[in-house]
């Protein structure tokens, strides 16, 4: 009888361990695990439309144009905004730091680059930029991004003063 009870509360131990012991959950969603103060941020403001080129001829229809640097990974597929930050960054070298002030980068509803904006508008970056966005698409949603140049870059300086990333 003790041998029966034993063999019993063996089993009902198992049948417990075993439905509770192997749970699985996958949590995407990064959720800060203290709390961390915010940063005042800057705001581009009026950032006016550039004569890029952009909506000319010059380049090949949208949906003719291949992908560009701006694919992520791919469960995240979209990668506009570090897209347009190097491409910044790469233009700012390029035009040996003369940019300054705030860049727009609107990405229209066919995935391809339709408008750049400057509040400080300096042409060599302009051909720049246009050079890097024009020939490509996004498989990305209309979308807009900016970044700021910084404001004390002058190219006597050989560095850039703006932010880095």
């Amino acid at each position: 009888m003790n041998v029966a009870r034993l063999f019993v509360a063996a089993i009902v131990g198992f049948v417990i361990t075993q439905g509770s012991g192997c749970v699985r959950k996958a949590d995407i969603i990064d959720e800060p695990d203290a709390f961390v103060p915010t940063t005042p941020t800057l705001e581009a403001g009026v950032t006016p439309i550039v004569d890029s080129g952009l909506g000319t001829d010059a380049f090949p229809s949208c949906a003719e144009r291949p992908f560009g640097a701006c694919q992520g990974p791919v469960d995240f597929p979209c990668s506009f905004q570090s897209w347009v930050t190097v491409s910044a960054n790469k233009c700012q070298k390029q035009t040996n730091c003369s940019t300054n002030g705030w860049l727009r980068v609107h990405l229209g509803a066919g995935g391809c680059v339709d408008a750049i904006g400057m509040d400080q508008p300096n042409e060599a970056a302009i051909r720049c930029l246009a050079a890097e966005f024009g020939p490509y698409r996004c498989p990305c949603r209309t979308s807009e991004v900016t970044h700021f140049f910084g404001l004390a870059n002058t190219p006597d300086s050989g560095t850039c003063t703006g932010p880095k990333g």
